[in-house]
Order: structure tokens, then C-alpha cells, then sequence
């Protein structure tokens, strides 16, 4: 089985530095662009599966793929972005901060603590993992659309990882990740690629 993890294309408030969990946003121009340019990577690969999350700005992206495919798009909110409780659409600086402030109060791992009703990195990979899981079943080639800390998180699930290891990765607006499953275990082939967004 092959496995391609897509992170959505750009939205404003990407541009701005705006913390979106459930928050959401359209795409903007250049995230509509990006969502082509992701459906023409797959042009000569023929997908069997396609999930999102349902989340406007992951489905948006997902849709030109779909549409080239003739193969429908799967929502699950299992693959949504972290919900950012009363944060949503504040300044990432704040967010920073107020994970700073929480870990100073309370003493708790920044993987455990969750200021302002945000989920924590804990909920997040459990989250994911239960989608994981239901990959096993799957043959093919299989694409997941889906947001920032939810693929990192994602993709620390598929390996084994802890979900501490999550702030070791970064995905980029519309980059592609690849995985393999060999006999018993994934194993990851590309990371963050971003070639098919030139030109």
C-alpha cells in the first residue's frame, strides 16, 4: 500500500500567522492554486482511496484530485486540525505564549496541557491514531488530505513515534508526504515534498 499525506493548501490566515483549528476559513487564491497543482502530482498515479478532513480548507484542496480521479472524497472529522478552543483565530504569538504560561503554572509537559479549552497534543494523537488504525484494511494507493499537527501527529502515529516527535516535523501549505507499508511496518519515502507547487 502507498500511502500520500497532503497538507491543505494556504488560507489568509496562514499568510497572517493565525491560529485556524476548527475555525473554518476558505482557502485563498494561491491555496486554490495549490489544490490544482496537487491533483497534477497525481496524474499518473492512479488513487483508489481519497479522505479529508472535513474541513472546508482540507476538502477544498482535496477536490481538484478528486475531481481528476473520478474518486470521491471520504470526510473524517477524526483527520481535523487540533481545536484551538477560545484561541481560535488568535495570533500564533498568543497561542505561543499561552502555552508558555500554562506549562510555567502547572508544571505539565506542553504535550499534556491544554490553555483556553485547546486540545492537547495527547488528544490530538489519539485522535489521529484511531484514523490510523483504519488504514490497515486498505490496498492500493491512498491519499489523506489533512491540516499541520494533525499529519504531524499523523504521521508520528503510522511510525510508531511518540507524539513528542511531532515537533520534529513540519509540512508545509500543499506539500505531499509519502509512506510505504513493507510487510509489517510504514516506512517513509518522501517528506515535505513541495517540487509539483513550482512552475
Amino acid at each position: 500500500m502507498n500511502l500520500y499525506l497532503i497538507r491543505h493548501g494556504r488560507t489568509s490566515n496562514n499568510l497572517e500567522q493565525v491560529a485556524q483549528g476548527w475555525a473554518d476559513p476558505d482557502l485563498d487564491e494561491v491555496g486554490f492554486h495549490q489544490a490544482e497543482m496537487v491533483a497534477n502530482y497525481f496524474e499518473s498515479i492512479r488513487l483508489d482511496q481519497i479522505y479529508s478532513s472535513d474541513l472546508k480548507r482540507s476538502v477544498q484542496t482535496a477536490t481538484p484530485t478528486s475531481t481528476k480521479q473520478a474518486v470521491s472524497i471520504i470526510t473524517s472529522q477524526l483527520l481535523r486540525e487540533r481545536s484551538m478552543g477560545e484561541l481560535e483565530n488568535a495570533p500564533m504569538a498568543e497561542l505561543r505564549h499561552a502555552f508558555d504560561t500554562e506549562v510555567r503554572r502547572t508544571g505539565e509537559s506542553r504535550f499534556r496541557c491544554s490553555p483556553h479549552g485547546v486540545e492537547s497534543a495527547y488528544d490530538v494523537i489519539n485522535r489521529v491514531a484511531e484514523f490510523a488504525q483504519s488504514l490497515s484494511t486498505e490496498q492500493g494507493h491512498v491519499a489523506v488530505f489533512t491540516h499541520g499537527m494533525a499529519e504531524e501527529c499523523l504521521l508520528c502515529a503510522l511510525l510508531g513515534a511518540p507524539v513528542e516527535s511531532s515537533r520534529s516535523f513540519n509540512f508545509d501549505n500543499a506539500s505531499i508526504s509519502t509512506l510505504t507499508w513493507r510487510v509489517d511496518v510504514w516506512q517513509l519515502e518522501t517528506y515535505n515534498t513541495t517540487a509539483h507547487l513550482v512552475g
